[in-house]
């Protein structure tokens, strides 16, 4: 069953079309790997959710599970109630995966969106951010056998299992640049982890540009102003830039804050940064 899985994804990766130009905002994944986040709080304990990787012919996006539903459910043209339902869960997801990377966009780069409540931002880096140094190590991983790889980026040292198996150069989050799609990764300390649990053909809508209206900044700036405002967000947020609040409460008590239409989350567990430089 393996190989027959292997030659499909050579054949699609050798023989289908592009579907839209790699400038554009949109295309259409072939396949897609589901992995499990998992990140140790300042608690003492680990939270966990799930994110998405949707790989296309040249191009993958990365993001959080719960707005790639919200987002298929609209493309999809879901009855309205499922959209509002798919939408709150978004919204109180206090794991929400906040970084969206599309990779190979432009070709060569990465383009990252992400939020500093109230605003979206963007920025673009090498597209091989990381210099892999190879290892004999196998295992496997959601059925696939992989071979290991360490690299450091963003003053974190990681170890990831990618396969040649599925012969391309994504991963999960920034996780890429190897021979393989990458299906599990662990940074050296044991507090961020991602693992594939689903690998998949499929045929969905890829938004390669979520945030239309980012403000673009570069790397460097961005991870030094993010890491900052988790550190108390709605201290953070000057006030000068605030023109309207709103809390959304539902029927279970729960309530959600919203600035200038932005979800402000305010992580009950903290905020442990994937990049600490």
């Amino acid at each position: 069953m393996k190989i027959i899985r292997l030659t499909s994804l050579i054949l699609f990766l050798g023989m289908t079309p592009t579907i839209m130009g790699q400038n554009s905002s949109t295309s259409v994944d072939e396949y897609e790997c589901i992995y499990e986040y998992q990140v140790k709080n300042g608690k003492g304990s680990s939270d966990v959710t799930s994110t998405i990787l949707q790989i296309g012919r040249n191009v993958a996006m990365f993001s959080d599970y719960t707005a790639f539903r919200a987002d298929s459910a609209i493309a999809c043209k879901a009855p309205e109630s499922d959209i509002q339902k798919l939408k709150i869960q978004e919204m109180r997801n206090d794991m929400f995966f906040d970084q969206a990377v599309s990779q190979n966009v432009p070709k060569g780069k990465l383009t990252v969106y992400s939020v500093i409540t109230p605003n979206y931002y963007s920025y673009t880096e090498s597209g091989s951010p990381i210099s892999w140094n190879f290892a004999e190590e196998t295992d496997t991983v959601c059925g696939y056998t992989c071979q290991k790889a360490v690299g450091e980026y963003g003053g974190r040292t990681w170890t990831v299992w990618y396969s040649t198996e599925i012969p391309v150069s994504f991963g999960p989050w920034k996780l890429c640049g190897l021979p393989g799609l990458v299906l599990a990764a662990k940074d050296a300390e044991g507090i961020h982890q991602f693992k594939a649990i689903t690998f998949r053909k499929s045929c969905t809508p890829m938004n390669l540009k979520p945030y239309a209206n980012a403000i673009k900044t570069s790397r460097e700036q961005f991870v030094k102003s993010k890491n900052k405002f988790e550190q108390n967000p709605m201290g953070n947020i000057p006030a000068e830039s605030i023109s309207e609040m709103t809390i959304e409460k539902y029927e279970d008590g729960g309530h959600s804050a919203l600035v200038n239409g932005v979800v402000l989350r305010m992580r009950p567990n903290g905020y442990v940064p994937l990049e600490l430089k």
